[in-house]
């Protein structure tokens, strides 16, 4: 049987069919986790403020009735949001694989079941869905973590295809070619990040520990106009707001849902 490696040499080169492949390949690895058991007071505290009113914690409603604290949340996410405890539960496996309590053999399954019920979503989701990149920079985060960077390469990219101003789909990538001495596909990679979100704190610190000089960029126009980049810092995780309806508006400020 083939390895990782070795399966991924065997695969098309059409950009959006190897993708399609990377994704089925990685599904006979691993499959979406089952229901996190015994989630604390204190776990949920420290996952997106939506998790609790998705499906399978008790408060979400059905499709066809969504509960009242679930509507705002089935507004803004459409569809996929009966999909999205998948991610809350990886968000839930993630924070137990980084305790320091946690030994190798378990922070390693645990993290496989994160990345599973990522890709879960990742399947189920249009391509324009709001936190779609996120997602794809979630995957990628954790297959660093794992020492897969060829992997973690083709979700960053994904994630930038999918949204050229989120910022965070060039800085972790950038940040692991800098650790691993390419620095100067590095500086490209924010340079072109640079070019699409101008204003982003953290590519311009990363631009400069690179030689470059974030005054010299010439942001990207599209369709006759700048492009209109999220908040410098910010998540597309937009729901931080102290109200699920603040979040709303939130979203449909920031343009998020069309990449």
């Amino acid at each position: 049987m083939f390895s990782d490696a070795n399966r991924s040499r065997h695969l098309p080169d059409h950009p959006v069919v190897r993708l399609a492949c990377v994704i089925a390949l990685w599904s006979l690895t691993g499959v979406a986790s089952a229901q996190v058991k015994n989630v604390t007071a204190a776990e949920m505290a420290a996952v997106p403020r939506y998790c609790p009113f998705t499906h399978a914690f008790g408060r979400s409603g059905t499709p066809d009735n969504p509960s009242a604290e679930a509507k705002p949340w089935v507004g803004i996410m459409g569809p996929t949001f009966w999909h999205m405890h998948h991610y809350c539960w990886g968000k839930l496996n993630l924070l137990r694989a980084m305790r320091s309590s946690a030994t190798e053999q378990e922070r390693a399954h645990l993290l496989g079941s994160v990345v599973a019920d990522y890709w879960y979503v990742a399947q189920r989701a249009p391509r324009d869905f709001v936190l779609l990149p996120e997602i794809y920079v979630g995957m990628g985060e954790i297959e660093l973590r794992r020492g897969r960077p060829q992997e973690a390469n083709k979700v960053f990219a994904e994630a930038r295809a999918l949204k050229p101003d989120y910022w965070p789909g060039y800085s972790h990538w950038a940040e692991f070619l800098m650790r691993s001495g390419q620095k100067a596909e590095a500086k490209q990679l924010v340079r072109t990040g640079l070019e699409y979100n101008p204003d982003a704190r953290i590519l311009r610190e990363q631009y400069r520990l690179l030689g470059g000089n974030p005054s010299e960029i010439v942001p990207r126009v599209k369709e006759g106009k700048l492009t209109e980049p999220i908040d410098d810092g910010e998540s597309l995780m937009l729901f931080e707001e102290s109200e699920a309806e603040e979040a709303a508006a939130g979203a449909s400020r920031r343009g998020a849902a069309t990449p």
